[in-house]
């Protein structure tokens, strides 16, 4: 048997708190045949000792999942405000990005015209290198074919003889 003084000290609580907790129920109706009360001081058997110090040790437990989920909590919050953090981070990263890709998709567009540009005008490059190379290839023709013409005439007329040249010009002033 213990005095409560005794039993407050092992617990680590005032004999007042263990006297209120005696007091109240359901412990009140439990702990009846395990007190005795000698010359003013209480005692408590060991059954009673177990009842009384199973009550404390709830409380303590439940203290201690208590404060354990506010430490719980406040790192369930710490990162959540590090992740909203590291959001609000990525969605600027990201706005930058988009940015970067609309003036880049621009400068694609701009390159694309100018390119289309270019081809249009090396195609009519094209055409009228083609046209010149053609006008040029004629301008040859004729020119070889009047050099041909003139050497036939000039041959023609070596062939003639004397008395042909003599009339043909007599023909060609009448």
């Amino acid at each position: 048997m213990k005095t409560i003084r005794t039993l407050a000290s092992e617990i680590g609580v005032t004999k007042q708190a263990v006297f209120q907790r005696m007091k109240k129920e359901p412990l009140a109706s439990d702990l009846n045949g395990f007190i005795t009360k000698i010359g003013g001081t209480v005692y408590v058997c060991s059954e009673g000792e177990g009842l009384i110090k199973d009550q404390f040790y709830k409380v303590q437990k439940a203290s201690a999942i208590i404060h354990m989920d506010d430490g719980l909590i406040n790192a369930v919050n710490d990162s959540i405000n590090t992740l909203q953090d590291q959001l609000s981070r990525k969605d600027r990263q990201l706005d930058i990005l988009n940015l970067h890709i609309s003036i880049k998709s621009r400068q694609i567009e701009n390159l694309s015209r100018r390119i289309e540009d270019l081809s249009a005008a090396l195609t009519l490059s094209q055409e009228q290198t083609k046209t010149a190379q053609a006008l040029h290839a004629g301008d040859i023709r004729r020119e070889t074919l009047e050099a041909m013409i003139q050497s036939q005439r000039s041959a023609e007329i070596e062939k003639t003889g004397f008395w042909k040249k003599a009339f043909r010009r007599k023909e060609a002033q009448i």
